[in-house]
């Protein structure tokens, strides 16, 4: 299986008619995987695909599902909160996804995605007030044009760095131009926190970089990524200190979604196999992973701050969309990472699966 990459459209009208379609391809198929930004959306795996319509407000957990810290997740284009048994909505504007929390808790950095371009913004943790804006990839001219086309550029999935100074996100190396007119690849970027003028860390001439996670030590940024820019993406491990990528030993071919565990013992990440996608943990210097789920449909691992469990986005048997999910994890007598049965925290929500979960304290 290979990708569909819009970034070799030619002509701006070709270009124009892609921006309307990705905005409108942001599905959440039950194990689809997912993509990289802005223009690979492989197929999905056998399943029901999830029913249009508006998605529900949230049901309360179980009770004695409570869950300890607060998670964050996106339904229809706003961000969720959710704390003990129960979420309440941050934000009502539609256009946010892929939310992160800051080191310390304080702040959510997000992706607002607009017709065509997408910036990084930072919001206060109670989800008041106005968000900082730190890129500006959306130009003014109006709405469709050939100038705004010609002037967009794409960012998506911010990751802070343990510091909280920096982020880590996936971004062009530039607006779209030539003649023919094409999109430039996804490459690795970082931004102060603060606000500055984002710098390009890593690229290559034809990868394709999706979402990073730095390491709880700073020392390394694991990330989705795609060599030749038709092929699924794997995960790779940049080094800070040498500025090399490299692939990450032991992680299979489709791999994506990473996390680290807060003690930086454990990467877990989706990972498709045949036409089922499931979360799988390793030790970060590479090895042999460890299945975690069983379900074919899950995605967007985050662990529990203090490790003690799992969060996933996945289907119910039988179900139609994205909706959270636990499981306690243990180690075995070998060292070895498990997880005990998951529990379903939320119902038919039609979760965003590309946009994942961020758990904090």
């Amino acid at each position: 299986m290979s990708y569909t990459s819009a970034c070799r459209a030619s002509g701006a009208y070709l270009l124009l008619i892609w921006a309307l379609a990705l905005l409108a391809g942001c599905s959440t198929a039950p194990g689809a995987e997912p993509t990289l930004q802005p223009a690979l959306m492989p197929s999905a795996p056998t399943a029901a695909l999830p029913t249009d319509g508006p998605a529900p407000a949230p049901t309360a957990a179980a009770p004695g599902a409570a869950l300890p810290g607060r998670l964050l997740f996106v339904q229809s284009g706003n961000l969720w909160l959710w704390q003990g048994d129960s979420g309440r909505q941050l934000t009502s504007t539609g256009d946010a996804i892929q939310p992160a929390w800051s080191p310390d808790g304080t702040r959510i950095a997000y992706v607002r995605r607009v017709n065509s371009a997408s910036d990084l913004l930072l919001l206060p943790a109670e989800g008041t007030g106005a968000p900082t804006q730190l890129t500006d990839n959306s130009p003014d001219p109006a709405l469709y044009s050939y100038d705004r086309i010609y002037n967009s550029v794409w960012a998506f999935y911010p990751a802070w760095s343990p510091d909280g100074l920096t982020l880590a996100y996936a971004s062009q190396f530039g607006p779209p131009g030539g003649a023919p007119v094409a999109e430039y690849r996804m490459a690795l970027f970082v931004i102060a926190a603060a606000g500055g003028p984002p710098s390009q860390i890593y690229s290559a001439a034809n990868g394709q970089v999706g979402r990073p996670v730095y390491a709880p030590d700073g020392s390394t940024i694991v990330f989705a990524f795609d060599p030749t820019g038709d092929d699924p993406p794997a995960l790779y491990r940049y080094t800070t200190a040498t500025e090399v990528a490299e692939p990450l030993l032991g992680a299979p071919q489709q791999s994506y979604d990473p996390t680290f565990s807060a003690d930086g013992r454990w990467l877990a990440f989706a990972a498709r196999t045949g036409t089922t996608t499931d979360i799988f943990a390793l030790p970060p210097g590479g090895g042999t992973p460890t299945r975690l789920t069983t379900s074919g449909t899950a995605r967007a691992p985050a662990f529990a701050p203090d490790g003690s469990a799992l969060a996933f986005l996945a289907v119910a048997p039988g179900g139609s969309s994205f909706d959270l999910w636990v499981a306690d994890l243990r180690r075995d007598a070998a060292g070895t990472l498990q997880a005990g049965e998951p529990r379903q925290i939320t119902h038919d929500m039609h979760l965003d699966a590309d946009s994942g979960i961020a758990w904090a304290r």
